[in-house]
């Protein structure tokens, strides 16, 4: 395998010439890294037109990423950057047969993570995910207890799990909260909190909801965007 830095229409690109027989082309976040591998039969000049044929594609794809400020795909590596209640951490591996979940450090801003043998990026994901379960159901005894005695409404039960959305709530009284609530800021905790404990009053998104956000947490649309970010 070969690799070299070249120029095609202004764009810069990192070529990969290997022992395949197709041609990929990837544009990586978080800076817009242009990718491609290529067989190592192919001449410099098929090369060129397949990237002149996709330079609109490569360019809207390069936008996309910068406007959202899209992030490269974590790794779960030494001196990595995680985030816990707000706060950036570094995560340091350590391989310890003894200790099972990850262990952070306040004082020295870092995560101890530890491996098994031969741990892939999935492994040692499930291992930080349910440190981030086990942060956040620390977290919710006080922190609900503080948003039902703003809301006045008591949930049937708040469960955790990994899931698309912030929150929600069930007819039945059962809130479910987003295990990566442990990484956002606590005032984000409180926030969805508040947010399902109203859908316990007002059921959808409507006006009368929007009105007991700005009754129970004024600053709800603010507390929103920091969530979001």
């Amino acid at each position: 395998m070969t690799k070299e830095k070249i120029i095609i229409e202004d764009i810069t690109i990192t070529l990969e010439r290997k022992n395949i027989k197709n041609m990929y082309l990837r544009v990586l976040p978080p800076n817009g890294e242009v990718k491609v591998s290529a067989p190592i039969f192919l001449s410099d000049d098929a090369i060129r037109d397949f990237i002149i044929s996709r330079k609109e594609w490569i360019l809207k794809k390069q936008r996309l990423i910068q406007e959202n400020k899209i992030a490269a795909p974590l790794k779960y590596k030494n001196g990595e950057k995680h985030q816990l209640w707000g706060e950036e951490y570094t995560l340091q591996l350590i391989k310890n047969d003894n200790i099972k979940s990850a262990i952070v450090d306040i004082e020295k801003s870092v995560i101890y993570l530890p491996v098994p043998p031969r741990s892939t990026i999935d492994k040692r994901k499930k291992i930080l995910d349910e440190f981030y379960r086990k942060e956040l159901q620390k977290a919710i005894p006080e922190a609900s207890k503080k948003c039902i005695n703003i809301v006045g409404r008591t949930p049937a039960e708040i469960k955790v799990r990994k899931m698309k959305n912030w929150g929600n709530c069930k007819q039945n009284g059962i809130i479910t909260l987003n295990l990566n609530l442990a990484k956002k800021p606590p005032i984000c905790l409180e926030y969805v909190l508040i947010h399902e404990l109203c859908h316990l009053i007002e059921f959808n998104h409507g006006k009368k909801f929007k009105k007991l956000m700005d009754k129970f947490c004024p600053n709800w649309k603010k507390i929103k965007k920091v969530l979001n970010e």
